[in-house]
C-alpha cells in the first residue's frame, strides 16, 4: 500500500524519534602487583547521543591530588559522577602505574566528562600506545571524535576495534551509526544488518537500522524492524514512536495513530508522539485508508524481518 503525496509531505525524518545504543554495565577488578583490568565504561543509552557532558554531569576540577591513591578510589567518584575528582585521582594514579592501560582509559573518560577533549584525547591515546588492542578504548576514542564530528578518526579507530572483536554488537552498532553520519547509508545498513545477525535479540541495532531504512524512503522494510523491536522492548516510547511512523509512511494510519499512543503511554511526556498523533489524526479525516488489522502491539501483524536476514 502505497501513502499519498499530500501524506508523504507531512511525514518529515524530523519527526522520527532516533534512538542509539543501548548502556553497559561497569565492573572492576584489582590484584596486588599486577595490572588493573575493568569494564567500567560510560553509560549510552541512546543510539543517537555520544558520551559527553549534560546539565548536570559538570563537576569542578579538583586540586592535584597528593599522596597514594587506588583505581577503586577514582572508579568510585566516576560513578558518583565527581569527574573532576576522579581525574584528579587518574592523574595521580598514572604517576604511580604509567604503564597500566585501565589507568589512562578512565582518566581519558574522566577528562571527557569534565569537558576537557584534549586532555581526553591523550589519554586515550597513550592508552594505545601501550595496548594497540584495547578494544575499550578504541570504542570510546571513536566516540569522542563522533561527537566532534571527526567521522573519519571515528571510523579508523572502530574499524581497528571491529578487527578485534569482529562479533561486539557495540563496535558493529557504533560503526553502523558513524556510516549513517557520513551518508553512507548502504554500509550502515549493511552494518546494521550484521549486528543483529550476531545477536537478533538486538533491538537497538534493530531500531536503528528502521531508522535509516525510513531515510532511504524504504519504510515497507523498516516496518517489521520496529514491530520486532517494540515486541520485545514495548516499554521504549521511542520504538513505539517510530513503529508509527513507519506505518504512517505505508498509509496505515489507523494502526499508526495505535503506536503513537501506546508511546504515551510508555511515556506521557513524549513531545514528538504528541505531534505524530496530532498529525496522523487530522490526515486520518483528509486522507483514504485501506482497513488494517491491529495486533496486541499496535501494529499491523507482519512477518519476520526479511531485512536482517
Amino acid at each position: 500500500m502505497k501513502p499519498t503525496t499530500r501524506a508523504t509531505t507531512v511525514l518529515l525524518v524530523a519527526t522520527i524519534a532516533a534512538v542509539g545504543c543501548s548502556k553497559q554495565g561497569a565492573t572492576s577488578q584489582e590484584k596486588t602487583g599486577a595490572p588493573i583490568a575493568t569494564q567500567t565504561s560510560v553509560n549510552t543509552a541512546d543510539l543517537s547521543n555520544p558520551v559527553g557532558l549534560g546539565e548536570d554531569d559538570i563537576a569542578a576540577v579538583a586540586t592535584k591530588v597528593e599522596g597514594p591513591v587506588t583505581f577503586a578510589d577514582g572508579e568510585a567518584a566516576f560513578q558518583a559522577k565527581e569527574y573532576g575528582k576522579a581525574t584528579a585521582i587518574f592523574d595521580r594514579y598514572i604517576e604511580q602505574r604509567p604503564k597500566n592501560v585501565w589507568g589512562h582509559y578512565m582518566r581519558g573518560l574522566s577528562a571527557w566528562k569534565t569537558g576537557d577533549v584534549a586532555k581526553a584525547e591523550q589519554a586515550f591515546q597513550t592508552a594505545l600506545d601501550i595496548d594497540p588492542s584495547h578494544v575499550k578504548t578504541l570504542l570510546n576514542y571513536g566516540r569522542l571524535f563522533i561527537e566532534q564530528k571527526q567521522y573519519g578518526e571515528a571510523i579508523d579507530r572502530l574499524t581497528r576495534a571491529e578487527a578485534i572483536e569482529p562479533e561486539s554488537v557495540q563496535v558493529l552498532r557504533l560503526l553502523a551509526r558513524t556510516y549513517r553520519a557520513q551518508g553512507r547509508t548502504d554500509e550502515a545498513i549493511a552494518t546494521y544488518r550484521r549486528a543483529i545477525e550476531v545477536n537478533e535479540l538486538d533491538v537497538w541495532s534493530m531500531n536503528n537500522l528502521g531508522l535509516v531504512l525510513l531515510e532511504a524512503n524504504k519504510p515497507d522494510e523498516a516496518l517489521p524492524l520496529f514491530e520486532k523491536a517494540v515486541e520485545r522492548r514495548s516499554d521504549v516510547a521511542a520504538f513505539q514512536n517510530n513503529l508509527g511512523m513507519a506505518l504512517e509512511h505505508t498509509g496505515r494510519f489507523r494502526a499508526a495513530a495505535t503506536a503513537y499512543m501506546s508511546a504515551l503511554t510508555a511515556d506521557p511526556g513524549y513531545a514528538k508522539a504528541k505531534q505524530n498523533l496530532a498529525r496522523v489524526e487530522k490526515v486520518r479525516k483528509t486522507e483514504p485508508e485501506e482497513p488494517v488489522l491491529i495486533g496486541a502491539n499496535g501494529a499491523e501483524p507482519q512477518a519476520d524481518a526479511p531485512a536482517v536476514k
